[in-house]
């Protein structure tokens, strides 16, 4: 079973005792099926805080712990999260099928995880409408299908914890309820972890809801 569990998380970019921390004392607990959305204003450490979570930012690594014993930093913690950003990480030169190759290489895949990643891969593509660009430069895709084949890169890895900032921004009304209908009904097992500013686009995905304000992550009502 999924789980994530943060505890007693603090953060600060600048390393004198006087200056106030990002975040203070962060905790909350994540389990199979949930999917949380962190509101909060501008500025107020909430991609910084995913980005911690990701194993991107340094941290204490006892105040993060996925399904009870892999802590960041570590390969099965990296093997297990799949980190989305709002900006798709896709390199123009290559196609969509040189970038599936290449998560392959870098999570270095036996033959049969291969087989299995690439038919999870190439069905989401279907989903999507992507198939169609695969053996095409990225750099004749559009924002919005970039945005696809990093999702779809990432996706097909079946991670235990999924985390989105700001997500589908970049597509367009369609796309955006297709992927929303994608991460509960067939990612329902695992944990999502993401932070919106659209009301609905939260509203429509998430099922627990915290607030990220001075510091301080509270868990609210919505």
């Amino acid at each position: 079973m999924a789980s994530l569990q943060v505890s007693q998380l603090s953060f600060r970019y600048e390393t004198t005792e006087e200056s106030s921390p990002l975040l203070d004392q962060v905790s909350f607990h994540l389990k199979e099926g949930d999917r949380a959305c962190i509101i909060g204003k501008n500025g107020s450490g909430k991609s910084t805080l995913l980005k911690i979570i990701a194993g991107l930012l340094p941290s204490v690594s006892e105040t993060i712990l996925l399904n009870e014993q892999h802590h960041p930093g570590s390969a099965l913690y990296k093997g297990l999260v799949a980190y989305i950003p709002d900006k798709p990480l896709v390199y123009d030169a290559l196609t969509g099928i040189e970038h599936m190759n290449l998560i392959q290489s870098l999570w270095k895949m036996n033959q049969s995880e291969k087989e299995v990643y690439k038919k999870t891969f190439l069905s989401l593509c279907d989903v999507f409408d992507l198939t169609h660009a695969l053996k095409m430069p990225v750099k004749q895709y559009s924002l919005g299908m970039r945005y696809k084949l990093f999702f779809n890169c990432m996706a097909a890895r079946s991670p235990e914890l999924i985390i989105l900032d700001e997500p589908f921004t970049s597509l367009d009304e369609a796309s955006q309820m297709q992927s929303i209908s994608l991460l509960k009904e067939e990612f329902s097992d695992q944990c999502v972890l993401f932070t919106s500013h659209q009301r609905y686009l939260y509203s429509e995905l998430g099922n627990r809801f915290f607030e990220l304000d001075h510091g301080q992550l509270n868990e609210i009502e919505r």
